[in-house]
């Protein structure tokens, strides 16, 4: 690959002809090596790149070939339009996640919880686009809080965080909207690409054999607290846990009425449970 070549400076066309990555992958390392816009990459196909800058774009574009993903290596990854700043200690926020977020701003709520915030992606994203919402977001790591509120700053989004384990600390308050992307990866899963397991954190992914311990375990939270949501919003994995987590829902919640949201990629993605206080 072009890491191969001892050429000393190159055009930003040749480097980007020459690159075997994806053209969209080796466009953002360039971007974000040189500290430069996309655009900017664009207008200027004949500036000359040379010296330490060239290094460093042959550095993580044999990075990228080894499987370490784009947003690990710049720390970097967009969603719902922001820009959210990511590390070894929160889960790269996904596209299909953007389905959940697209669904709680349709219920337009007054407040949300979003319960394993990770990198704050779905509350941040929700209190940008309903500024009056009061927004709180969790997380069990303290690693993951401080990304998160970084996040907030980044994007200026008023969001309060609290250290907990799901309920375990969070204060006893009516939350029109609890929402959650828990762990839903079952134990094992060799579908998980290697660079993932690498670089994002593990209890970020796995949730046991079947991928439903953590949802069991907040189901049967939210059942006992005194004041229930309007609405509980979660992402899981579709498939077989369709089943699975519909029974989990009916167990905790008889007459609640669930309804399944489909991602893009037609897979049941989005649970949302309604009528909890019946």
């Amino acid at each position: 690959m072009s890491g191969k070549n001892i050429t000393s400076k190159l055009r930003i066309s040749e480097i980007l002809d020459r690159s075997l990555l994806p053209c969209l992958d080796a466009e953002v390392l360039l971007s974000h090596i040189l500290n430069k816009s996309k655009e900017w990459i664009f207008t200027r196909p004949n500036e000359i790149i040379s010296g330490k800058k060239l290094s460093e774009f042959r550095a993580l574009e044999k990075k990228r070939a080894a499987g370490i993903s784009v947003a690990a290596l710049t720390n970097s990854k967009e969603f719902f339009g922001l820009d959210f700043f990511v590390n070894s200690a929160v889960l790269v926020p996904r596209p299909e996640t953007e389905l959940l977020v697209e669904e709680i701003l349709k219920l337009q709520p007054r407040s949300l919880l979003d319960v394993g915030c990770g990198s704050g992606c779905i509350a941040i994203a929700v209190k940008k686009n309903l500024p009056k919402c009061e927004v709180s977001a969790s997380d069990i790591s303290k690693a993951a809080l401080a990304v998160a509120q970084k996040n907030s700053k980044k994007n200026r989004a008023a969001v309060k965080f609290f250290c907990s384990d799901l309920f375990e600390k969070i204060p006893s308050h009516k939350f029109e909207i609890i929402a959650a992307n828990l762990p839903y990866i079952t134990e094992n899963s060799r579908a998980v690409d290697a660079g993932v397991k690498k670089f994002e954190p593990r209890l970020a992914l796995f949730g046991g054999t079947d991928g439903l311990d953590l949802i069991r375990k907040l189901f049967a939270q939210i059942s006992n607290l005194a004041k229930k949501p309007d609405f509980v919003l979660l992402e899981f994995g579709g498939g077989r846990q369709t089943r699975k987590l519909r029974e989990i829902a009916k167990k905790n919640f008889p007459n609640a009425e669930i309804e399944i949201k489909k991602d893009l990629a037609g897979i049941s993605r989005v649970m949302k449970l309604e009528g909890l206080l019946e």
